[in-house]
């Protein structure tokens, strides 16, 4: 992302935990955070949502982005989900996106996710995306998350 020339955030649709087809362009007019994770991650990924959690915790009332969690990890299931973000504390209205492994990873590689399996766990970049209400991608994070500059930024973005 170049400062100050957003650009549109590719469109996806992937079905969430609960069987539902989500579209990015379907979320226009709200402000939503996308970011990549797998429910069976002891690892990184609980960190990253304890920080996602934060973050929501620290935007201003009336200020709730609409988080996409996109699955790099193919046909994990709703339970999976479940227990993962039974650990969390997230805003209502998040959506877990799953799918095989060519439509997870077409979304991956539109946002330039890498993911390699390994014996034990699935190594890939953790990275949270700011999309505004116009669609445009404000800006990408790498973990650890800036806590209070992600929150900044949305707060700015839905001016």
């Amino acid at each position: 992302v170049v400062a100050g020339q957003p650009q549109l955030a590719a469109d996806f649709t992937l079905p969430d935990q609960g069987g539902a087809a989500v579209s990015l362009s379907g979320l226009r007019g709200h402000e939503v955070l996308i970011t990549f994770m797998d429910p069976q991650c002891t690892a990184m990924c609980p960190i990253v949502g304890q920080e996602i959690g934060a973050i929501e915790a620290g935007l201003p009332a009336g200020v709730r982005p609409i988080l996409l969690v996109v699955s790099v990890a193919p046909n994990r299931t709703a339970a999976d989900v479940a227990t993962f973000t039974s650990h969390v504390t997230w805003q209502p209205g998040w959506h877990w996106l799953l799918g095989n492994q060519a439509q997870l990873q077409a979304v991956w590689a539109t946002y330039h996710i890498a993911v390699q399996p390994t014996p034990t766990d699935v190594a890939h970049d953790e990275t949270l995306y700011v999309v505004d209400p116009k669609g445009r991608i404000s800006a990408g994070y790498n973990a650890p998350l800036p806590i209070g500059e992600v929150a900044s930024t949305i707060t700015h973005s839905t001016r």
